[in-house]
């Protein structure tokens, strides 16, 4: 079980590195917009899930389900305001 719980944080790591060096590569403001929520989602989901492994169902993990939903719902709102900013601010309509 350790073993899966190590697999998934690894690949939490291996995520974000991935979006740090897409974020240093890419030009434009809202692609790398794209890659937060990308890192948003699937960091969160790694994240929950290794939780759930290590504790199974209890107090802890559904308070940290709880959390991943509360986070990607407020993600999600600041990705479509900083979206419609960069828009507003080159001068185009969304």
């Amino acid at each position: 079980m350790s073993v899966a719980i190590g697999l998934l944080l690894g690949l939490t790591v291996i995520v974000t590195w991935f979006a740090a060096f897409a974020l240093w590569r890419l030009p434009r403001a809202l692609d790398r917009l794209h890659v937060l929520a990308f890192l948003n989602v699937t960091t969160s989901v790694l994240v929950t899930a290794a939780a759930f492994l290590a504790d199974g169902v209890s107090g802890r993990s559904v308070k940290i389900l709880l959390t991943m939903v509360v986070f990607l719902a407020w993600a999600a709102v600041l990705s479509h305001v900083s979206g419609r900013a960069v828009l507003m601010r080159e001068g185009r309509s969304a």
